[in-house]
């Protein structure tokens, strides 16, 4: 069963808590390994950023700007007030108030909506992780990250020429949470299953793919080259 508003606002604002208390017990410069070159200071920034430029696009039909970087002196503050902002205007808006987005089957307020929740609970796992204490993504939450990645992010990579097609079909299957999708085109060749918290972190390469399906966390049925495939290529920005 999909999300509710609702619940994507409730997750958003739960990771946007975590990633504040990362910052507050830090390093900032603990090394985000999901993000290589980036410590944890860079990823709050990035997120941060991300989160305003949200805010923004609810306002308008037309691409807004990247926000600036912002004075790292106060950087809890500036990260809070911009996650704040973000929340105050998701809640505020029709979900079906037409505002630009990058995808073009949902151009209103509820991309946003599912798209905020989803960046920020997969940050929220990158700035837990550098810090030596990741909690699980809700099962919920990360089988509809997947089915993100299938339908939104691996055709739009495609689209804009940033990668080749799959040349199979897989079908990625949570078992814990969720509805089984398809990524690529035509019939599937293979099944990857197992929890939906690891197929999103092996899509977005926080977790290696092959390591999962050789020790066992993730099952594979049927043609195995065209599984690993689509967990190991990048299929996402």
């Amino acid at each position: 069963m999909p999300l509710t508003d609702d619940k994507y606002l409730a997750s958003l604002e739960r990771d946007v808590a975590a990633v504040a208390a990362c910052i507050d017990a830090g390093p900032l410069s603990a090394p985000v390994a999901g993000c290589p070159g980036w410590d944890l200071r860079q990823l709050v920034v990035h997120l941060g950023r991300t989160h305003r430029w949200a805010a923004a696009a609810l306002a308008s039909t037309e691409q807004p700007t990247y926000p600036r970087r912002p004075d790292d002196g106060r950087l809890a503050e500036w990260f809070a007030e911009g996650a704040a902002d973000l929340v105050t205007a998701l809640r505020s808006a029709d979900p079906r108030q037409p505002c630009w987005s990058f995808s073009p089957e949902t151009r209103t307020v509820a991309f946003w909506v599912r798209r905020q929740a989803l960046e920020t609970a997969v940050h929220r796992w990158d700035a837990q992780h550098a810090l030596g204490r990741p909690e699980r993504i809700d099962a919920a939450v990360a089988a509809d990250g997947v089915d993100e990645v299938a339908r939104v992010f691996y055709p739009r990579q495609v689209a804009l020429g940033r990668r080749e097609a799959l040349p199979d079909a897989v079908t990625l299957r949570p078992d814990d949470a969720g509805e089984p999708v398809d990524v690529g085109d035509g019939r599937p060749v293979a099944e990857v299953s197992g929890p939906a918290e690891d197929l999103l972190l092996a899509l977005w390469q926080r977790r290696a793919g092959g390591d999962l399906v050789r020790d066992g966390v993730l099952r594979v049925d049927g043609d195995r080259e065209a599984a690993l495939r689509a967990l190991t290529e990048a299929l996402v920005p």
